[in-house]
């Protein structure tokens, strides 16, 4: 069964034109998910229907509901909105796996037939980004970042103690599902954090869900937002300062961390900025939370990026050739360089009590000191 669990989508064509997004989770002895069409060009209504069912062998067989979806707003269309859409009661669902992904064929209680081939994604799979070989040590970084400088708030920066691709914590987990995530599972956290936080935060307020989802992820819940900050120096901390335990361990020195730059100015003005999750366009989104409760995010000059993709990278790769732009560039450095680089960063002040305000950044400061690296 869990070889159907995941993020799966193709393009569709035909009575429709658009995009198939499937995100199937493993529960138990049954998948359950969630079916999107996003229908092209935009403004054509797209559907959602909710995935429940048992497979046989390498088959599974489902009825669904479709619902329409507004095609600008991340929400349900009302009864009547768009009255010359005639959406099918039912559709009748035939998903069968094969070497190179799954055919999903359908017939609808009108009639309308269709199929279309889905490919899982692939974000499990090492990184196809190819790092600029300008840049190979922490001397070429420093140089390369300086020019950031002169656009400030252009660009972010993302580090990471590895040259994995990049993926949200939510999307490294088994589940794909964001409707059971947001749901049930984001519900059940904020009513359990209101003994640690009270009323602070007012799930009527969109920015305040933004905020509260922030929060999770500074605080290691799994969250499908990744940080970044807007000081490269910042990132390179965060992607250098795992490995304090772990290097001296390791049986090779040849291993790399992995610096992301992105520009975050261009890539606002080409993409519209969804901050919804469920019920809207594919979409990786910029934004500034609001830093209620988290004293972290101003020390860390944090940006988070929001998104319902499971492939980010495939899917920025696609946005960059079809607009024949560069919006990331990837700089790998050694890590065994780890202790200089520390050593400067806390010259700057970069450190965990910089970045980490209260006893969790304290503690974890003259941990370091004191049982990490020699300073």
């Amino acid at each position: 069964m869990e070889e159907f669990s995941g993020q799966w989508t193709g393009n569709v064509s035909g009575t429709h034109y658009g995009e198939i997004r499937l995100d199937l989770d493993h529960r138990k002895d049954w998948l359950q998910g969630s079916l999107y069409l996003f229908q092209s060009p935009l403004g054509d209504s797209n559907y959602y229907a909710e995935v429940r069912g048992v497979p046989v062998g390498n088959k599974l067989s489902v009825e669904v509901t479709p619902v329409p979806l507004h095609p600008t707003q991340a929400r349900f269309a009302k009864p009547d909105e768009f009255p010359s859409i005639a959406t099918p009661s039912k559709i009748r669902i035939e998903m069968e796996l094969n070497m190179v992904g799954a055919k999903v064929t359908w017939i609808t209680d009108k009639g309308q037939t269709g199929s279309v081939d889905l490919k899982r994604s692939k974000a499990d799979q090492p990184s196809k980004f190819t790092a600029d070989p300008r840049v190979s040590d922490w001397a070429s970084f420093q140089q390369e970042v300086s020019k950031a400088a002169q656009t400030p708030y252009q660009y972010i920066f993302r580090g990471q103690t590895s040259t994995w691709r990049l993926r949200s914590a939510f999307h490294r987990t088994r589940r794909k599902d964001l409707v059971r995530y947001y749901e049930e599972d984001f519900q059940r956290v904020w009513h359990a954090s209101i003994g640690q936080l009270g009323n602070t935060f007012d799930r009527n307020i969109p920015d305040h869900n933004g905020a509260f989802l922030h929060l999770l992820q500074h605080h290691g819940y799994p969250t499908p937002m990744l940080d970044w900050s807007y000081s490269p120096y910042i990132a390179a901390y965060f992607a250098y300062s795992s490995l304090v335990d772990k290097v001296k361990t390791m049986p090779q020195s040849n291993g790399k961390i992995r610096i992301f730059m992105f520009d975050a100015k261009q890539w606002r003005l080409d993409n519209v900025q969804i901050l919804d999750l469920i019920h809207t366009m594919p979409h990786f989104s910029l934004l500034e939370p609001m830093a209620i409760a988290n004293p972290r995010a101003l020390p860390q000059q944090s940006v988070a990026s929001l998104t319902n993709i499971d492939d980010i990278e495939r899917y920025l790769a696609l946005m960059q050739g079809e607009r024949s732009k560069r919006y990331l560039k990837v700089f790998d450095l050694p890590q065994s360089e780890y202790e200089s680089v520390l050593r400067q960063l806390n010259l700057m002040g970069i450190s965990p009590g910089s970045l980490f305000p209260g006893m969790e950044g304290l503690c974890d400061e003259y941990r370091q000191r004191q049982f990490g690296y020699d300073p």
